[in-house]
């Protein structure tokens, strides 16, 4: 009779054991599982920088599973210009989308430090405009979500 109940014992601590392998594996698939970033970087792209604009950065941050900061998925770009620019030129590098959150400081001059948000594609993109030492810098954000969830 013993024998029997250490067989048994045997099979559920295996059944455990295979189970617990089984589990980690998916936990594991899971967490490095990286989605396409094709259509999100095709949204990034159709922003056209005007000449003269040197691009500085470039970072994809691709759809995952869990996504611990809440830019799943990303597209990050920053240009740089050695003059200023103005308001025109964000319309003309949006391709005149109709921006939102538009302060008025920033229709009229040359922008020292000014912020757009838009929609393109079924994607929220943010545009940061910011002079520094005779340079100026836009940055280019495109997310799925949470910049600017109240308009359609």
């Amino acid at each position: 009779m013993n024998s029997g109940k250490q067989i048994n014992i045997r099979k559920i601590v295996s059944y455990i054991v295979i189970s617990l392998i089984v589990l980690a594996g998916l936990v594991i698939c899971l967490v490095l599982w990286r989605g396409s970033t094709k259509d999100i970087e095709a949204v990034a792209d159709s922003f056209k920088p005007l000449e003269g604009w040197q691009q500085a950065k470039y970072e994809v941050v691709p759809p995952q599973f869990l996504c611990l900061m809440g830019n799943c998925p990303e597209v990050y770009k920053v240009w740089v210009y050695k003059d200023f620019i103005n308001y025109d030129d964000i319309k003309k590098f949006t391709n005149n989308d109709k921006l939102l959150e538009i302060e008025d400081g920033c229709k009229d001059k040359n922008l020292d430090v000014c912020e757009f948000s838009g929609k393109r594609n079924g994607y929220q993109y943010r545009i940061n405009v910011s002079r520094r030492d005779d340079m100026t810098s836009i940055g280019l954000t495109v997310r799925e979500r949470g910049f600017v969830d109240n308009i359609d």
